[in-house]
């Protein structure tokens, strides 16, 4: 994994063009669906790959039913 692909809660916010607030409240254990994350000490790292991939996830689950 290159280091580019690390990205902090504001890189991933700026990616999916959302707040770093939302971002935050996804990645708590009692959000529905959160967003894959990874927690070196008190921060919150984010793999590009796996964001992405849960992006697609989240819209086929949409697509295939009401929510």
């Amino acid at each position: 994994m290159d280091s580019n692909d690390i990205l902090t809660a504001e890189e991933t916010a700026e990616l999916l063009k959302v707040s770093v607030g939302w971002i935050h409240a996804k990645t708590r254990a009692r959000s529905r669906n959160p967003l894959p994350c990874f927690r070196p000490g008190k921060y919150l790292r984010f793999s590009r790959e796996e964001v992405l991939a849960w992006l697609r996830s989240t819209s086929n689950i949409k697509k295939g039913r009401k929510q």
